[in-house]
Formats: C-alpha cells, sequence, structure tokens
C-alpha cells in the first residue's frame, strides 16, 4: 500500500514538474533565476541574475521580447532621455568618476546588463541599483491572465 501511494504521488508530481520548469541557485554573491513555461502553444522564458562580488555589482536579464518596450520606458524612467545614447539598437546610460565607470547600464534588444563599481558607489546609489533589480525582477515576470 505504502508502495502504491509513494508511486501515486511520484507520478504526480513528475507530471506537474513537466509543466514549469524553475530553477534558483542562490550564494552570498550571485542570484540567477531561469523560469521556462510551456502552456497551450505559449512560450515564457526568463534569465535573470544578480551577482554581487566585493568590487562590482552586476544585474544581467534576458527576457521576453514583448517586454522590450517595458523595460526602455523604466530604464529612461529612471536615467532620462538626455543621459541616454542609443547606437544601433542598442541603449546606453553610463557614468564615470575620474575617468573611471562608475556604472553601465546596457539594453540591447531582449538583454539587459548592468554593472556597477562598487569601489565608486555610494551606498545610496548601490541601494538603487539593488532595488532596480528588484523592479526589473518583477517587470520581466511572467504576469498572471
Amino acid at each position: 500500500m505504502k508502495t502504491l501511494i509513494l508511486f501515486v504521488a511520484s507520478l504526480i508530481l513528475g507530471i506537474l514538474s513537466t509543466k514549469a520548469q524553475k530553477t534558483t541557485t542562490s550564494s552570498n554573491s550571485s542570484t540567477t533565476v531561469t523560469v521556462s513555461v510551456n502552456e497551450d502553444e505559449k512560450n515564457y522564458h526568463r534569465s535573470f541574475a544578480i551577482i554581487d562580488m566585493d568590487n562590482i555589482f552586476r544585474i544581467k536579464v534576458k527576457f521576453m521580447e514583448s517586454l522590450q518596450n517595458d523595460v526602455k520606458s523604466y530604464l529612461i524612467d529612471q536615467f532620462g532621455k538626455d543621459k541616454m545614447v542609443i547606437d544601433s539598437d542598442t541603449y546606453l546610460w553610463s557614468k564615470e568618476i575620474d575617468n573611471e565607470e562608475l556604472y553601465e547600464v546596457r539594453l540591447k534588444e531582449n538583454k539587459l546588463r548592468i554593472n556597477v563599481n562598487k569601489e565608486l558607489a555610494s551606498d545610496k546609489l548601490l541601494k538603487k541599483f539593488e532595488q532596480m533589480g528588484k523592479e526589473l525582477k518583477s517587470l520581466t515576470s511572467k504576469k498572471d491572465s
């Protein structure tokens, strides 16, 4: 009887795990989330990583192409159009202090890369980028329909 219950429970969990897959890896220095869902011919994918090391803070996001305008609008709200550089299909915001890069935000199609030099950045600026990471994670998440 126990074997039968264990078999049925394993079968149900196996079926549920084929519907949605979510991988989360966490450590003190990085967080990576990859989500893939296949429901009724609708595909959703996103890769999200935050890397927090001694001297650099990075956010890497690859998201659905349909969310590109939302992400671009969010970045324009955060950094402004006047500081934005457009090179073909790449949007770039950066700031330097004493000829050293403080931060760089690069959006190319459906890929976003943010690099922050923690040695030059203030605590307030680091908190801003950490908050942006949370908001970008939410923005690029699958919306409940």
